[in-house]
């Protein structure tokens, strides 16, 4: 098996979940009344752009900058998402639902990275993996604690 090869596949696959995160936020803040809402799906959608093209970088072989002690920082995990069912987002989803299946796959892009992270052959690829798994369980955070908010506060 072909190692580089392997690695643009994984590559490829993360842009790609990078790509469908930013539509879910985008398209869930076109759809949502709540001005925080509205605004935190945008901002995570932009941060979404964001990874795609450090990934798009990394696969075009580009070396990134050594990480800032803030970029570093370690995240709590809510794991409020964590023991919610995922229902498949359709037109008639509601917030809830769509809070849910950020909360997901922000977990699921956060184990990807940190997995990568524990296989880079270079410390600059690592790091890069590290910040990314950092920031996807930042944006799970961020998504729970507006479930908590907003769905929560409603019951």
């Amino acid at each position: 098996m072909d190692t580089d090869n392997a690695i643009q596949n994984v590559l490829r696959t993360a842009i790609q979940r990078e790509i469908d995160a930013y539509t879910l936020y985008s398209s869930a803040a076109a759809n949502v009344d709540d001005p925080q809402a509205r605004d935190m799906l945008n901002d995570l959608a932009a941060q979404e752009v964001g990874h795609r093209k450090r990934l798009e970088g990394l696969l075009e072989g580009k070396v990134f900058r050594v990480l800032s002690q803030r970029q570093q920082q370690q995240v709590e995990d809510l794991k409020i998402t964590d023991y919610l069912v995922e229902v498949p987002l359709n037109d008639d989803s509601d917030l809830q639902d769509v809070l849910i299946v950020a909360g997901k796959r922000e977990d699921a892009s956060h184990n990807l990275y940190a997995s990568l992270a524990q296989v880079a052959e270079d410390d600059e690829t690592q790091k890069l993996f590290e910040f990314l798994a950092n920031e996807e369980l930042t944006h799970k955070r961020r998504v729970e604690t507006l479930y908590d908010q907003i769905i929560y506060r409603e019951n």
